[in-house]
């Protein structure tokens, strides 16, 4: 029973009501946007939580250096689903047409299509992967988030199918100003090709680099920088990325633009790519 005069319990009633209103929305505050994700080449180490879900579409365009065949389409979709936590299971497939030789995520797939660069003609190529990211460390407490990611894949095209292993330490760090947080990402790999062909590089190594600007919850600027081993002869991929990521109203979609061109006669001279991801799940 309110014992305060009627205008002034009808005031005491208003800011109560305002709140326990207004309590819910600011818990239900957006986290800011991830600073390392698709389209751009760099994962980022923090593990998904138990129960959580995300579904990753990725289309990029790639015009090639020199050869009859230049231009190349590709497509690429992911599953990751958090397990029990720090622990993240991922499974995804790559298909790409066109000149093969710089498509850097199917290995060395058109080693048995015949080079593109020299008269030869398109050609199609995949891989399917299965891995899993395990989180060692979630970036609290002033130090950095810290991961490892192991896979599996199958490179596939009209030639003979390969096989391969990959392992790589993720290391992320953010920096937090306000909403404009500051993260800087680094990928370092190893792949190895199980049962090489004669000629073939057995082992080969990756560096991926990023610094990521939120410039609002829920847009960020990412510059990224990817290099990879590739076979003997060949010069290493490297490849330049700049573009943006966007969380869309509602939280569950974020959209990636990117545009990078390559620093290497075996890397593109210029690509395009999006991404859309979709959260399935917000976990259990």
């Amino acid at each position: 029973m309110c014992r305060l005069p009627p205008r002034n319990c009808a005031a005491a009633l208003l800011a109560a009501v305002h709140f326990t209103s207004a309590a819910p929305a600011m818990a239900a505050v957006e986290e800011p946007i991830e600073l390392a994700d698709d389209p751009f080449q760099i994962t980022d180490p923090i593990a998904a939580k138990p129960g959580a879900a995300e579904a990753a579409f990725v289309g990029a365009y790639e015009r090639a250096r020199q050869g009859s065949v230049r231009n190349t389409g590709a497509a690429e979709t992911q599953l990751s689903m958090g397990v029990v936590p720090g622990l993240e299971l991922r499974i995804g497939q790559v298909g790409a047409y066109g000149n093969l030789e710089t498509r850097r995520k199917l290995g060395t797939v058109s080693d048995d299509l015949g080079s593109s660069d020299n008269g030869g003609q398109a050609a199609w190529g995949g891989s399917t992967r299965i891995g899993a990211l395990y989180e060692f460390s979630d970036g609290r407490g002033g130090y950095p988030a810290i991961a490892g990611l192991m896979r599996i894949r199958t490179l596939y095209g009209r030639g003979k199918p390969a096989y391969e292993t990959e392992a790589v330490a993720l290391i992320g760090r953010t920096f937090p100003f306000g909403q404009q947080a500051i993260g800087t990402h680094l990928n370092i790999g190893w792949v190895a090709r199980l049962e090489p062909q004669s000629g073939e590089r057995p082992n080969r190594y990756l560096l991926n680099a990023s610094v990521g600007q939120a410039i609002s919850p829920a847009t960020a600027l990412v510059l990224t920088y990817a290099r990879e081993q590739q076979e003997r002869g060949d010069r290493d991929y490297s490849l330049i990325q700049a573009g943006l990521r966007h969380r869309l109203p509602g939280g569950r979609v974020v959209l990636g633009i990117a545009a990078g061109f390559g620093t290497t006669r075996d890397t593109p001279r210029y690509q395009l790519a999006v991404a859309l991801q979709w959260q399935l799940s917000g976990g259990w």
